[in-house]
């Protein structure tokens, strides 16, 4: 058993030395090992993903008897970069205010 939680903390947790798996704990390893098929999951996804908007990107409608033209003419009008940004520095300014008491909590609790 030791062997092979060696072997998997070098091959997927990145763990240089045989003292930093001497350190970890079975619960330590059994969530190291959970986090890291979430993560395989969440990669398979974006595969996944890439893969639909592949797809996606290709589309097409009629326009007259026998022709076509792409759905999308131009990137900006697949994905609109501007408006990504705005969401991801929105969900910054939320989760902040979201978790603002939780430092002054952990200081408290430490003093």
């Amino acid at each position: 058993m030791y062997h092979e939680v060696a072997v998997n903390c070098f091959r997927y947790f990145g763990f240089k030395s045989l003292s930093e798996v001497d350190r970890l704990t079975i619960p330590e390893y059994e969530l190291l090992v959970e986090a890291y098929r979430l993560k395989l999951v969440d990669q398979e996804r974006l595969v996944h993903w890439q893969a639909f908007l592949n797809f996606a990107v290709q589309a097409k409608r009629p326009v007259g008897k026998r022709k076509e033209k792409p759905v999308y003419s131009s990137f900006d009008k697949f994905f609109d970069y501007e408006k990504e940004l705005k969401k991801a520095g929105t969900t910054k300014k939320e989760n902040r205010a979201r978790f603002s008491g939780i430092g002054k909590l952990l200081r408290k609790e430490g003093t």
